[in-house]
């Protein structure tokens, strides 16, 4: 039987943890009625109050709640991906919502490839102080283009993959002080230049909350940077590859 070991991220999303609690519990259950074992871990980082007293007064059986003091998701991301013991790994923040068959169909995807790959929706819904649809694209399309990781993210952080690939590429953390930020953008650069398409997962979505106070709103705020990797470079060498075979870019 498949494993996934299923993580909700919270910090300070107070009251909107109770939706995502939901839909975490929907999709964990859509999962097992077929067959899937789901391992669930909550990891609370530096949490206020409410964000606490909403997720742990929910009382979800089968749950195991950790707090912590990273002060940044990529430090709460790698410890669950060390804590937990599932064959695959899987996010959901606290302020946002899988769709009910993500866990399910993800798994379904993720074991029919013939090599690892990152597994995304299909599409997300974004609401909140910004409306707008995002759909994800796929790194194994001949017409992909990497050289646009280099001004700009193609993925979010609601990732769904091999737990051990997470442990080989920890997330760097977040440093916005000396500008650097976007800890998912980058992480999803390391992992498609070591060699590990990012797809998106048909018949899919997540429902991603842009609220002020937010990681990715504190990036925006402090107009940081992702840390360098050669993906321009390594864009430029596929593009001159096709190039030299006749192909369109």
């Amino acid at each position: 039987m498949t494993k996934i070991t299923a993580v909700l991220n919270a910090h300070a999303e107070g009251l909107l943890a109770g939706p995502s609690l939901a839909s975490f519990c929907e999709a964990r259950a859509h999962a097992r009625k077929n067959g899937i074992e789901v391992e669930s871990i909550f990891v609370l980082d530096r949490p206020e109050p409410l964000t606490r007293a909403t997720i742990v007064q929910a009382a979800i059986e089968d749950v195991a709640v950790y707090e912590t003091d990273f002060g940044d998701p990529a430090g709460s991301r790698n410890f669950a991906a060390a804590t937990g013991t599932g064959e695959f790994i899987a996010y959901l923040d606290a302020d946002d919502l899988w769709s009910e068959n993500w866990l399910t169909a993800a798994t379904e995807f993720c074991t029919k490839q013939p090599e690892r790959v990152v597994a995304h929706s299909e599409l997300n819904v974004v609401f909140g102080d910004v409306r707008n649809l995002w759909v994800h694209a796929d790194s194994a399309d001949p017409d992909f283009d990497a050289g646009y990781l280099a001004i700009g993210n193609y993925w979010d952080a609601l990732v769904f993959t091999w737990r051990d690939l997470m442990l080989e590429f920890p997330i760097t953390r977040n440093d916005l002080k000396h500008g650097y930020g976007h800890e998912d953008w980058h992480w999803n650069c390391v992992t498609l230049l070591a060699g590990y398409h990012h797809r998106p997962v048909p018949d899919t979505l997540h429902f991603k909350r842009r609220r002020g106070g937010s990681q990715l709103a504190k990036c925006s705020e402090n107009d940081v940077i992702i840390y360098h990797t050669p993906i321009y470079a390594e864009s430029r060498r596929l593009w001159s590859e096709r190039k030299q075979r006749g192909e369109r870019r």
